[in-house]
C-alpha cells in the first residue's frame, strides 16, 4: 500500500486512508503517540527506490493474499483450484476491483448527509459491500457457478462485514491507543493485524453459512412450506361464519 500510494494520485491516496480509518476505527487520534517516532518518507524517494520492476514485484506479492481468498472459497464450495496464468489474472483483477469498491464506499460516505440515520448508512454500505462480494464470488470461482447461488452468501457477507466494521469503529481506537502506549510503533501493527484476523473470521463464517443456507434441502424447502401454510390459512373459513 505504501508503494501504491507513492504512484497513485494524492487525492486517491487520501481517500483510501480516510476509508481505512472509517472501516477499522484507527483514526488519527489513535496514532498521535507514535507520529513523532516515524520519519516520513517522500513519495519521490519511494518511486526512485522502487522502480518499475519493484512495483511489479509488489503487485505479484500482494496477489498471494487474493490467491488465499480464492482457495478458501474454492474449499467452501468444493471446487478444484484454478492456478497458472488464469488464476493469477483473476486475482489481480479482483485486487483492482477491490480498490475501486473501496473508493465507491468512500464516495458513498461523502454523499450521505451528516444528519442521515446511522441505520441508513449501514444499510447502504452493506448493500454496496454485498454487490462487491457478489462479483467477488463470481470472479474468484472462475464463473463455474452461476450468479444466483451467490446472491445470499454475498449480501450476508456484506451485512456481516458492515456490522463488524461498525463495531470495530467503537472498539479499535481505544485498543490501538493502548497498544501504542505499550509497544510503541509496533502497537498499531498489532492492532491492524488483530482487526484483519477478525475480518477474515467473519468472512469465512459468512461464506460457510451462506452455502449451507443456499444448498441445505430443508432450508430450501422452508420458504415453500411457509408460503403453502399461509395460503392454507387464507382459504380457511372464519370460525362462527354462516
Amino acid at each position: 500500500m505504501v508503494v501504491l500510494a507513492a504512484f497513485l494520485p494524492s487525492e486517491l491516496t487520501h481517500a483510501g486512508v480516510h476509508r481505512f480509518e472509517d472501516v477499522t476505527g484507527l483514526t488519527q487520534a489513535s496514532g498521535e503517540l507514535i507520529t513523532n517516532q516515524v520519519k516520513p518518507i517522500a513519495a519521490s524517494d519511494v518511486r526512485s527506490q522502487t522502480g518499475l520492476v519493484g512495483l511489479v514485484v509488489v503487485l505479484l506479492s500482494s496477489s498471494s493474499f487474493a490467491r488465499a481468498v480464492m482457495r478458501a472459497y474454492e474449499r467452501v464450495w468444493s471446487l478444484p483450484t484454478v492456478g497458472g496464468i488464469r488464476g493469477r489474472r483473476r486475482v489481480l483483477l479482483w485486487l483492482l476491483g477491490g480498490l475501486v469498491g473501496l473508493q465507491l464506499l468512500t464516495l458513498l460516505s461523502w454523499l450521505m448527509p451528516d444528519a442521515s440515520p446511522r441505520w441508513l448508512r449501514a444499510a447502504l454500505k452493506a448493500a454496496v459491500v454485498g454487490l462487491l462480494w457478489w462479483w467477488t464470488l463470481h470472479l474468484l470461482l472462475s464463473e463455474r457457478i452461476g450468479w444466483r447461488p451467490f446472491a445470499f452468501p454475498a449480501f450476508f457477507t456484506g451485512a456481516a462485514l458492515t456490522a463488524y466494521t461498525v463495531g470495530s469503529a467503537a472498539v479499535m481506537p481505544r485498543y490501538a491507543a493502548s497498544s501504542a502506549e505499550q509497544f510503541g510503533t509496533f502497537g498499531p501493527v498489532l492492532a491492524v493485524a488483530t482487526w484483519l484476523v477478525g475480518m477474515a473470521g467473519v468472512t469465512i463464517v459468512a461464506a460457510v453459512v451462506g452455502r449451507v443456507v443456499v444448498e441445505d434441502p430443508w432450508l430450501r424447502r422452508l420458504p415453500v412450506q411457509v408460503s403453502a401454510a399461509l395460503r392454507l390459512a387464507d382459504r380457511r373459513p372464519p370460525q362462527g361464519g354462516a
